[in-house]
């Protein structure tokens, strides 16, 4: 199965409350792994952060154990979803900025 199917599967089978966006082109390979397939969605909040979600699938998985296998990946990416909307906006400030020590104390 590939990306673009794999991730129309996935897009198809989200609960209606998901506001994740699908994103293609990345010529990057963000896993140590290269043995695996990698789908990935955006979410975003209106203070301007984005996150990166992603899963990834093992290029030897049929597609008939992927068919199996996508409602938990799916709520898997669902959970990560609502974990990054759960977040405030402070939260994300941080998440841009990253976490810098108070020298101060």
């Amino acid at each position: 199965m590939d990306n673009k199917t794999l991730q129309n599967l996935i897009v198809n089978q989200m609960s209606s409350g998901v506001n994740l966006r699908p994103l293609a082109g990345f010529k990057m390979d963000f896993s140590a792994n290269p043995e695996f397939q990698k789908v990935f969605f955006a979410a975003s909040c209106e203070c301007g952060t984005s996150a990166l979600l992603s899963l990834e699938v093992s290029i030897h998985k049929s597609d008939y154990e992927i068919n199996n296998a996508l409602p938990s990946l799916i709520e898997k990416l669902q959970n990560q979803e609502k974990s990054f909307r759960s977040m405030n906006c402070t939260m994300h400030g941080m998440m841009r900025k990253g976490f810098i020590e108070d020298k101060d104390e």
